[in-house]
């Protein structure tokens, strides 16, 4: 009795992932009543007819609507295909509408800036 192997059904499958997938894929249909696409000449299990299946070719991944780039997709949308900016570049416009909106933060007032001063050297001078 030849054996199957992972290697067999990689030669028809891009992946182990893949590969698990079609084979659970298969094996309910054969446990559903589908014939299988190979001469079976021994009564085997569902599972080890789908493989055999997969390693002779006869069952094949669909891969129409297969994405390679898939895993560049984040949780917001896909990617832009733009480039961000430079350094040196330009913000564009929509950006600048965000910087006339702040307004500058003016120096503290002389008299909060020497009392942080002194609470900062208590600080200090109680730590030591």
């Amino acid at each position: 009795m030849a054996r199957i192997t992972v290697e067999d059904c990689l030669l028809h499958v891009p992946n182990r992932f893949s590969l698990v997938l079609l084979a659970a894929e298969r094996t309910k249909q054969l446990l559903k009543g589908e014939w299988s696409l190979i001469e079976n000449d021994q009564e085997n299990k569902e599972v080890v007819s789908a493989l055999r299946e997969i390693a002779a070719g006869k069952v094949l991944p669909d891969l129409t609507n297969f994405d390679e780039n898939a895993g560049l997709y984040t949780a917001a949308g896909p990617m832009s295909a733009e480039m961000p900016p430079m350094a040196d570049e330009p913000l564009p416009p929509e950006a600048d509408v965000v910087s006339e909106t702040l307004q500058p933060v003016e120096a503290l007032p002389a008299d909060l800036t020497e009392a942080i001063a002194e609470a900062a050297a208590e600080a200090i001078a109680d730590a030591l």
